[in-house]
Parts: structure tokens; sequence; C-alpha cells
């Protein structure tokens, strides 16, 4: 009888090694896909912050060598922005 209970125990601890080392790969695996998310993330966002410079550099020497344009079109964005504002706050009311 103690050996059967000792076999019993051996399979049980056995299934429950294996338990453990399926769940320790499974936070691995969840660690690594969380690693790799986040560098993802961090690559866009550095593209994005990159891209905003790149056009905001342009915008600048655009305006530098070209005011009376740069003024025009300041203008005009103004404009439609104060009219869209108008548009909204009218519905508002």
């Amino acid at each position: 009888m103690a050996n059967v209970t000792t076999e019993t125990f051996n399979k049980v601890d056995k299934v429950a090694h294996n338990v453990k080392d399926k769940v320790a790969t499974g936070e691995d695996q969840l660690t690594q896909m969380t690693y790799d998310a986040g560098k993802k993330v961090g690559a866009i966002a550095s593209d994005f912050a990159n891209t905003a410079m790149d056009y905001t550099k342009s915008s600048r020497e655009y305006v530098k060598a070209n005011p009376g344009t740069g003024i025009a079109i300041a203008a005009g964005v103004g404009l439609l922005a104060g009219s869209l504002l108008t548009i909204a706050m009218r519905r508002r009311h």
C-alpha cells in the first residue's frame, strides 16, 4: 500500500511540475509579447515625432523663403478655423 501511495504521489508531483513549467513558459511568453508591443509602439511614436519635426522644419523654411505666401496661408487657415468655430457655436445656441 505504501508503494501505491508513493507512486501516486510521484505521478501527482510530476503533473504539478509540468503545470508549473507551462505556467512559467506562458508568463515568459506574455512578458516577451508585452515587451515587443512596447518596442513597436515606441518606434511608431518616435517615427511620428520625427515626421512632425520634419514638417515643422520644412514649414518654417518655406515661410522664411516666402513670407507673403506664409502670411496668406496663415490668414486663410485662421479665417477657416474662425468660420468653423462660429458655425459650431451657433448650433449650440
